[in-house]
């Protein structure tokens, strides 16, 4: 596998880290893994995720901003906000201005959900496939882009995640753009509290349903 690493300048000067992963010279198409702020791009999900994208002939682009980290205890949760769309897109621009591939996919985890739709508005991107996994469906930037979204999309959402709303959900159903799987018992990292067997069969799950769509 091929990986390519680099960073910008983001939010506030801070340096937000990228990576390109490989396995092919001529990829089918580009997938971009939009992480939470403590589930990275190493988590469970979004490790069997990316790899597989890769073993269907993607390329895939982490942006790995830090925000988990010490750098970072000064910011206020809107400032967190701010500084995740503007990283985003700051790692767009400076990666993809010349890119040309025939298809994309936007992956966003949880925080990650929140710069996805202006993300959504880079050109490149205006028709890619969306996955929401774990979005917060209170932030109005959010709900909005779901609901009125041309873009095919799959959402997941345990009815045991923190963001899990039910009347929101009622209401973004009625996109037929968007197709979810809400998991009865799941958590916010899409596992099932104190059942590990379970949960592993959960992600087995969510992984294949990402290959499939």
């Amino acid at each position: 596998m091929n990986v390519l690493e680099g960073s910008v300048k983001g939010y506030k000067e801070m340096k937000v880290p990228y990576a390109f992963l490989n396995k092919t010279e001529k990829p089918k198409g580009l997938a971009i893994i939009l992480p939470g702020i403590s589930y990275t791009v190493r988590s469970p999900i979004l490790h069997f995720a990316t790899g597989a994208y890769l073993n269907r002939g993607y390329e895939v682009l982490h942006i790995n901003y830090e925000y988990h980290t010490d750098h970072y205890d000064h910011f206020t949760y809107e400032e967190l906000k701010s500084a995740v769309a503007a990283d985003v897109m700051t790692v767009l621009h400076e990666t993809l201005r010349d890119a040309d591939f025939e298809s994309y996919y936007l992956v966003g985890k949880s925080f990650g959900c929140l710069a996805m739709p202006e993300a959504l508005n880079f050109y490149p991107l205006r028709n890619a496939k969306t996955v929401w996994l774990t979005p917060q469906l209170r932030a109005k930037n959010v709900f909005e882009e779901m609901l009125n979204s041309q873009n095919k999309g799959l959402c997941m959402i345990g009815d045991r995640d923190s963001f899990y709303n039910k009347e929101s959900l009622e209401q973004l159903q009625t996109n037929k753009n968007i197709d979810y799987f809400i998991p009865p018992g799941a958590n916010h990292a899409l596992e099932i509290d104190g059942q590990t067997l379970e949960s592993i069969d959960l992600v087995k799950r969510v992984v294949k349903m990402i290959n499939e769509f």
